[in-house]
């Protein structure tokens, strides 16, 4: 496969050649315990258990000082004896890599699945053995301000630390490393690998890829040893410090901000909204490129005045130039029951996003709608037109709108390649 062009590799991926959800480089890799077959096909025969790996970000706590609020919150100073209802034995873990503060009993997980307590150390069990493998256009992310055109080895591993409802890759992303069929791809063979197949960048994405951080933190920073750029596709769901150290090794991060509504977050996602905000000023304020995507669900999270709120906290907290995507809900995994995101309603997100202030707003999984374009903010000509993954136009100048001059934000290449055919759709999906 060496010396494909980009066209040929995209290509070969909407064939279905080898790998996860019609993917490439089965062939390629020397990969130990690969059994093909579909994306985390989940029963019969599990790829065997990888070696552990110490996870970060935890500390241990003896059975004799665990308290209950440690687990169940500040219930007074009588919690112990009034509410706790199992004897405490044996040495737990508090991990520290995400808000959910997850405290674990000897031989049981975290909420994500994946990061496990044995002996008083806490290890994650997904280390270097990614359930799905895939090359994609980076506009597929969607990362539109980010090296329009390159190519991103893609990948994920089984597990995550909310549970969105309307999931599109729940098969993984709600699935236990053992339930799933994993490939053995380390840090240095995976930058080596995304090398040979030309893609100039690695993205961390599918799933949640704070569960896999340690992966993810050791692959960002081999792929950068060889050039590469590396993205994170994440709901954001993840605490300051981890995140910091993560923000020095990586080049670009997309968060879905997934509703401006406390009550969505929790009873929707399985989570909290503030933590996520906190993310995105952290990132902001690192420098690391940010773009954020709304996915909008009918009745759940669409209302205008809420959007409204959304897209004003943006401009305020974070500027005016992150570039900011509502994309369509589909129906998928528990939110079957509702109807497709109307094309008026993104519409009408796109509209409140630029009187709101926002200089760069688009609407996503919609091919083919002029708000999938990049106009510029100043003299509002067009930048980039794309046809669905593929950019037809491209009239950025080094950073700089071709007509006006403007400094346009974002990470350019001087010269893109301008393709007009449309790749087949792959599984699986980022937004």
């Amino acid at each position: 496969m060496g010396g494909l062009t980009r066209r040929e590799l995209l290509k070969a991926a909407g064939a279905g050649l080898g790998l996860l959800g019609g993917g490439l480089l089965l062939g390629r890799l020397r990969w130990s315990d690969w059994l093909g077959g579909e994306l985390a096909q989940t029963g019969g025969a599990a790829t065997p258990a990888p070696e552990l790996h110490e996870a970060l970000f935890y500390e241990t706590i003896g059975a004799e000082s665990l308290n209950c609020s440690d687990c169940h919150g500040d219930l007074g100073e009588n919690s112990q004896a009034l509410y706790c209802h199992v004897p405490h034995r044996g040495v737990y873990v508090k991990c520290r890599l995400c808000p959910h503060g997850c405290v674990i009993s000897e031989g049981a997980r975290g909420h994500c699945g994946v990061r496990e307590n044995r002996g008083g150390r806490l290890y994650s069990l997904v280390y270097g053995t990614p359930c799905a493998v895939h090359v994609d256009p980076i506009e597929k992310k969607p990362l539109f301000h980010f090296l329009p055109t390159a190519l991103a080895f893609s990948l994920a591993t089984a597990g995550c630390n909310l549970r969105c409802k309307y999931c599109q890759n729940w098969t993984i992303s709600q699935a236990r490393p053992e339930d799933v069929r994993t490939a053995d791809l380390p840090p240095e063979e995976l930058a080596r690998e995304a090398v040979f197949n030309q893609a100039p960048v690695v993205a961390y994405t599918y799933s949640e890829p704070t569960i896999f951080y340690e992966y993810m933190l050791d692959s960002a920073r081999a792929g950068r040893a060889l050039g590469l750029r590396n993205v994170v596709i994440s709901a954001g769901y993840i605490n300051p410090e981890p995140l910091r150290i993560l923000c020095e090794a990586v080049d670009a991060i997309k968060i879905d901000l997934k509703g401006f509504n406390e009550d969505f977050y929790r009873d929707v996602c399985g989570g909290e909204l503030a933590p996520v905000l906190e993310t995105i000023r952290t990132i902001a304020a690192s420098g690391t490129h940010l773009e954020l995507v709304n996915l909008v669900v009918p009745t759940l999270n669409d209302d205008m005045e809420e959007l409204r709120a959304l897209c004003r906290w943006v401009v305020e907290n974070v500027g005016p130039d992150v570039p900011l995507h509502f994309s369509r809900f589909h129906p998928d995994y528990q939110l079957t029951n509702l109807p497709a995101t109307p094309e008026a309603t993104l519409e009408a997100a796109w509209e409140i996003a630029q009187d709101e202030g926002v200089h760069y707003a688009y609407v996503g999984n919609l091919p083919g709608h002029p708000a999938n374009n990049t106009f510029c903010h100043h003299c509002s000509e067009l930048l980039i037109a794309r046809k669905g993954f593929w950019v037809t136009e491209y009239h950025v100048i080094k950073g700089r709108c071709e007509y006006c001059g403007t400094a346009i934000p974002g990470v350019w290449p001087d010269v893109v390649a301008q393709d007009q055919e449309q790749p087949l759709p792959s599984e699986p999906t980022d937004s």
